[in-house]
This record gives C-alpha cells, structure tokens and sequence, in this order.
C-alpha cells in the first residue's frame, strides 16, 4: 500500500512470466547495460521502501552516497520518479 492502492497478494501466472521472460532476453538491455539497469532498479526500489518506511530524512542518512547519486539522477531526470518520491512522503507517517 506504498501510493495507497493495495498490492496484489499474487504473481502474475506462469505462462504470462515465461513470455515477458521471452520478450525482455530478445528486447531487453543486454551486458552492461543489463548490469547498469539491475543495479540501478534496486538502489531506486530500496530507496522507496526506506522513503515509506522511515522518511526522508533517514532515508538520507541510511543510504550509501553513491545510492543517493543515482537516486537524485532519477530525481532530477524523470518527472514521473520525483513524483512519486513526493507523493510517498506526502503520504509517509514517518517524515
């Protein structure tokens, strides 16, 4: 319930898995630019969680400096992301 919608309890089915799975290893980023797009899926996943969980302030201080880089490079860069950090902490009891 991070933007207060609920969060489906399951997984998409199997077969629709194995297709994307499909799809993403023929279209999807390859090598390093897999690596880069892993990495940086992560940081910003974590940054999120710890955004609702603890706030903004902790999430500054709980997260290592190179994290926070790519975090502000997604702020800055991509209006839909810095949207949604805003409206977590507009939401977030943790502030």
């Amino acid at each position: 319930n991070m933007l207060g919608k609920k969060v489906p309890e399951k997984g998409m089915p199997l077969f629709i898995g194995e297709i994307m799975a499909t799809i993403m290893r023929s279209v999807g980023p390859k090598g390093i630019s897999f690596a880069r797009y892993s990495i940086d899926y992560h940081i910003l996943r974590n940054y999120l969680h710890v955004l609702k969980d603890w706030g903004a302030l902790r999430a500054k201080q709980s997260m290592p400096q190179y994290s926070m880089e790519i975090v502000q490079k997604y702020i800055q860069t991509d209006k839909k992301f810095a949207e949604i950090c805003e409206r977590i902490i507009d939401l977030s009891p943790n502030q």
